[in-house]
């Protein structure tokens, strides 16, 4: 243990986890799609974070080792639901940008396609996307991950990382014109 940690379990995870319980929270109902399965994660996630708690040696990293024990934890309980998944090869889709400066030249990379959204239609959107493109838009536009730490706890390079937020966001971009376009009118009827 380095200078400044906390040795005992308990204390180590309130002063750790805990200041990450909402954000871990937003991102599980984004995951989850619904607020009871999201609290079942959370709470699920937390129960395993306590007891790797000793696992912690970098506090600097906590977060992210934080959103890899959600992430894992989602994908044991309902990674393999037939229901939530959606059918798609991850490799045909990647492999139809025809060029990295795409991704790098995306207009939304600063702005994500939704910010101006709020509730429910944005979590509709975001939990029918494809899990891999979900857990992109979730961990870089909710939880704010950069490159390096998504590639991290993705266990995913950064090349498809950045991929797979194109992606996402362009798809989260689709489903959300419509919504877009019926707030415009509702706006010029006022």
């Amino acid at each position: 243990m380095g200078h400044g940690t906390v040795e005992d379990p308990h204390k180590r995870f309130e002063t750790y986890v805990l200041p990450y319980l909402d954000l871990l929270y937003r991102a599980a109902i984004r995951l989850a799609g619904q607020e009871a399965d999201a609290e079942d994660l959370v709470q699920e996630s937390c129960l395993r974070a306590f007891a790797a708690i000793d696992q912690l040696r970098d506090v600097e990293s906590c977060k992210a080792w934080l959103f890899k024990i959600l992430r894992s934890t989602y994908l044991r309980q309902w990674g393999e639901d037939p229901y939530r998944q959606r059918v798609v090869r991850i490799e045909d889709l990647e492999s139809t940008l025809a060029d990295m400066n795409d991704v790098l030249q995306d207009p939304y990379e600063s702005d994500p396609p939704y910010v101006h959204f709020v509730g429910v239609e944005v979590r509709k959107a975001i939990s029918a996307l494809p899990l891999p493109y979900r857990e992109a838009v979730v961990l870089a536009d909710v939880v704010r991950f950069t490159y390096r730490e998504m590639s991290q706890i993705l266990e995913i390079p950064s090349g498809t990382v950045m991929s797979r937020l194109y992606r996402g966001r362009r798809m989260l971009r689709a489903a959300l014109r419509d919504y877009a376009r019926q707030g415009r009118v509702k706006q010029k009827a006022l």
